[in-house]
C-alpha cells in the first residue's frame, strides 16, 4: 500500500505540484506580460520621455522676512529641488539599498525580483512582495496613475526601459530623489531633510539618512513624528541593507543605529503668520498666476518681522483668551497690524484670532469705528491752525441741531464735566465735549482734511461726531495716519513685499520705501506730545512702565463695541482693535484701556527688545518752553516747575507769574462715548 494513501501517516508536502503551478504561471505571466508589452509598446499612447530630462515639478516659494530668514512657503507639494551632487553618497545608498540593491545593474526591470516576487506571493496567497526598481518608481510618479491594474503595470515596465535608454542613472536618480514623498507634506529629500531635521540633506548624517530613506516605503506608517519605534525599525532595516550590500560596514551600520536622533519640532511660524502668508499668496496669484507661482521656485522676500509676527500673535491670542475666560464671550476678535513709520513696511499683521475658522483680514478689511483714537486727527487739525498744547478748551455741556425736530448732545464717558481745560488735558483724558467743541471751533472739513492727508482714504460723514471716531476705518489706514505721526509728518505708503526673484536670482519686482510729506513736522511732532500724555496721565497710564518715550491713543466707541489701541515709538506704530464681528457691546466698564491696551502692552513689550528705545527727534521749528499748564502762561527762566513743552516758533506763551498750586485731581477720563 502506498504511503501517501495511508490515512495513519501525513502526506508529504507537494513539492511537485507547486512547481507545476509555479511554472505555469510564470509561463502565462511571460507571455501575457510579453504580449501585453509588444502591443503597448506599439499602439499605446506614452507621454514623451524626453520631459523627464526638462523636469519642472511644482516646488516650493519660499518666504523670507526683512531678516532675510525664511518664515513661511507656498507650495502644492513642498519641494525644493537639489542637484544631484549636493546630495551625499551615503543618502543615495540608502535609499537604493532599501528599495533597489541592483539599481546599477538592470536595465529599468529587475525580472529576478520579479520572479523571486511571483514565488512568494504564490506562497502567501497573496500580493506580499513588491518589485518595483527605482526607474520603475520614477516613471509611475512622473508619468502614470497610481491604480493597481495590468494595463498600468505593464505601461509601467515600457518606460522604465525607455527613461534608461534616454537618461543616466544619475538623471534618474535625480528624478527620483526629488520626486519621492517623504511624509509630513514634505516631496524630495532636501524638504524631507529640512522637515524632520532643520538642515540640509547635504548636512546629514549616515542615520538620518538612513531614516529618510526607511520612509519610502510607507511614510506614514514610518513616520517619525507619530511612529517612532517603526520608524527606527524601518531604519535599522535601512542600515542592514547597507551593510549587506557593501555601501557600509557592518560597525558603522550599528554605529549609525545607536546615534542620537534630534528630530526638529514642528513648525508653528506658518500658523502665527497665516494671515500676512495669505496676503502675500492672493498677492503672487494674481500678480504671476498660480502656474509661476508653484513652479518657478520663486523667493519672495517681504517686509514682515518673525520675531515682531510671533510677538503679535502670542499678544493676540492670549489676550483674547483672557478677556474670553474673564468675561464669558463667543466669537471675540482681534486684530494687530504693526508698521515701521520710516518706510510703510507691515513688520507684523493679525488679521483675526483664528485663521481657520475664519480667514477674513480684519486688519486689512475690517472698518469699525475708531472712537477716541480718532481724536488726535482733531488735535493734529487744531495745532496746525495755530492752538497750542497749553490752549484752552472748554469741556462744559453742549448740543447740536441734528433736524428741525432732533438735537444731539454729546456726554462724557463719566458724565461730568471739567470747565476750561488745555489741550494736553483734554487729550490726555479723552475728554469728549471738549473735542466736539474744538473740532466745531476749527470746522468739519479741516479735521476731514487733515484725515486724508494721514492716510485715511474710507468715507468720513461730514459732521460733528466724527470728533469722536464715529465714522469706520481699518487697522491699516489707523497705524498709517498714527506713523505719520511718528515719521515727522510723513506719511508712509504702507508694503508688504520688499523684492521677488526667479529660481534663478532674477529680481522680478522691487519696492523702494515711499514716504511722502503730508503735515508739517512741527504739527506732527506736537501731536505726538500731546499723546505722550495719554500714556504718561491719561487713560493709557496703565502703559507708562514701558517707556516714557512711546506715544499713543485709547478708542472705545459706543456702547462699547470696539475698542482700540494705536500708538508706539520712533521705530514701530501698532494698531490694535477688539471686538465682536458683528457689532456688539463688550459689557458695561469694558473700556480700550482694560480691553485693547493689554493686548498692545504685551506686544510692546516684547518690540521693545528688538527695536531702540529713543526719544522722538523733535524738528527744528519748535522750542521747548516750561510752562504752567493751568494757566497756559509761560514760566520765569530757570523755573524748575510746571511743565516743559514744545510750541511752534512764534508761538511761545506771555511769560505769568510763577507757577500756581497744582490743581486738584480731577475726576473721571472722558474715554471714549460718542
Amino acid at each position: 500500500m502506498s504511503r501517501n494513501l495511508d490515512p495513519g501517516e501525513p502526506a508529504g508536502f507537494p513539492w511537485k505540484k507547486l512547481f507545476l503551478i509555479v511554472f505555469v504561471a510564470g509561463l502565462c505571466f511571460a507571455l501575457g506580460a510579453g504580449a501585453g508589452i509588444v502591443l503597448l509598446a506599439k499602439f499605446g499612447d506614452f507621454p514623451p520621455i524626453e520631459s523627464a530630462a526638462a523636469y519642472r515639478p511644482s516646488v516650493t516659494t519660499k518666504i523670507f522676512d526683512r531678516n532675510n530668514r525664511v518664515v513661511g512657503e507656498i507650495y502644492l507639494e513642498k519641494r525644493n529641488l537639489i542637484p544631484f551632487k549636493a546630495i551625499p553618497t551615503h543618502v543615495v545608498n540608502a535609499f537604493v539599498a532599501a528599495e533597489d540593491a541592483n539599481f546599477f545593474r538592470h536595465k529599468g526591470v529587475d525580472y529576478i525580483a520579479i520572479a523571486r516576487a511571483i514565488v512568494k506571493d504564490v506562497l502567501s496567497g497573496g500580493f506580499a512582495q513588491g518589485a518595483s526598481t527605482i526607474t520603475q518608481q520614477t516613471v509611475k510618479s512622473l508619468f502614470l496613475t497610481p491604480e493597481k491594474t495590468v494595463g498600468r503595470k505593464l505601461k509601467e515596465v515600457i518606460l522604465a526601459h525607455r527613461i534608461e535608454r534616454k537618461l543616466s542613472k544619475e538623471e534618474i536618480l535625480y528624478l527620483y530623489l526629488n520626486q519621492i514623498y517623504l511624509g509630513d507634506g514634505a516631496y524630495g529629500v532636501e524638504a524631507a531633510a529640512q522637515t524632520y531635521f532643520a538642515r540640509g540633506v547635504s548636512t546629514l548624517t549616515v542615520a538620518e539618512g538612513a531614516l529618510l530613506a526607511g520612509l519610502a516605503q510607507a511614510p506614514t506608517r514610518y513616520s517619525p513624528r507619530g511612529h517612532i519605534d517603526r520608524a527606527r525599525a524601518r531604519q535599522r532595516y535601512v542600515l542592514r541593507r547597507m551593510a549587506e550590500v557593501g555601501f557600509l560596514d557592518k560597525d558603522a551600520a550599528e554605529r549609525a543605529y545607536k546615534a542620537r536622533l534630534a528630530l526638529a519640532p514642528p513648525s508653528t511660524f506658518r500658523s502665527k503668520a497665516a494671515y500676512f502668508l495669505e496676503y502675500v499668496r492672493n498677492y503672487l496669484q494674481e500678480r504671476y498666476g498660480a502656474d509661476v507661482m508653484y513652479r518657478s521656485e520663486l523667493r519672495i522676500y517681504t517686509t514682515i518681522d518673525g520675531r515682531l509676527q510671533e510677538a503679535a500673535y502670542d499678544a493676540v491670542t492670549q489676550g483674547v483668551r483672557r478677556m474670553e475666560e474673564s468675561n464669558k464671550y463667543k466669537g471675540l476678535q482681534s486684530a494687530l497690524l504693526c508698521m515701521d513709520p520710516g518706510t510703510g513696511g507691515v513688520v507684523a499683521m493679525v488679521g483675526g484670532v483664528d485663521f481657520g475658522a475664519s480667514q477674513f483680514n480684519r486688519a486689512l478689511q475690517a472698518r469699525r469705528q475708531p472712537g477716541s483714537a480718532f481724536k488726535p486727527i482733531v488735535y493734529a487739525a487744531a495745532l496746525d491752525k495755530g492752538k497750542t498744547l497749553v490752549s484752552t478748551v472748554d469741556d462744559s455741556p453742549i448740543e447740536f441741531a441734528r433736524s428741525e425736530t432732533e438735537m444731539w448732545k454729546p456726554k462724557n464717558y463719566d458724565e461730568t464735566f471739567l470747565g476750561p481745560i488745555p489741550l494736553i488735558e483734554a487729550l490726555a483724558k479723552s475728554r469728549n465735549l471738549a473735542t466736539v467743541r474744538l473740532l466745531n471751533e476749527i470746522g468739519v472739513d479741516t479735521a476731514i482734511g487733515m484725515a486724508r492727508n494721514l492716510g485715511i482714504q474710507s468715507p468720513i460723514e461730514r459732521n460733528l461726531s466724527i470728533a469722536l471716531g464715529s465714522s469706520g476705518v481699518t487697522p491699516l489706514e489707523m497705524a498709517t495716519a498714527y506713523s505719520t505721526f511718528a515719521g515727522g509728518g510723513r506719511r508712509p505708503t504702507p508694503f508688504f513685499i520688499r523684492e521677488v526673484q526667479d529660481g534663478q536670482g532674477r529680481v522680478l519686482e522691487r519696492t523702494e520705501p515711499k514716504t511722502v510729506a503730508a503735515i508739517s513736522p512741527e504739527t506732527a511732532y506736537l501731536t505726538t506730545r500731546l499723546m505722550q500724555e495719554v500714556l504718561r496721565t491719561g487713560t493709557g497710564a496703565s502703559a507708562k512702565g514701558l517707556s516714557p518715550n512711546l506715544a499713543g491713543k485709547t478708542g472705545t466707541t459706543n456702547e462699547n463695541a470696539d475698542a482700540w489701541f494705536i500708538g508706539g515709538s520712533p521705530d514701530l506704530t501698532a494698531a490694535v482693535w477688539v471686538g465682536f464681528d458683528t457689532p456688539t457691546s463688550l459689557g458695561k466698564r469694558q473700556t480700550a484701556a482694560s480691553v485693547a491696551l493689554p493686548i498692545w502692552v504685551h506686544f510692546f513689550g516684547k518690540a521693545l527688545t528688538y527695536v531702540p528705545d529713543r526719544e522722538f527727534p523733535p524738528p527744528a521749528g519748535v522750542t521747548f518752553t516750561r510752562v504752567d499748564p493751568s494757566t497756559g502762561k509761560a514760566l520765569p527762566p530757570g523755573s524748575v516747575e510746571g511743565m516743559l513743552l514744545p510750541f511752534k516758533l512764534g508761538t511761545v506763551p506771555e511769560t505769568g507769574g510763577p507757577a500756581g498750586k497744582p490743581s486738584p485731581q480731577r475726576r473721571g477720563t472722558g474715554d471714549d462715548l460718542l
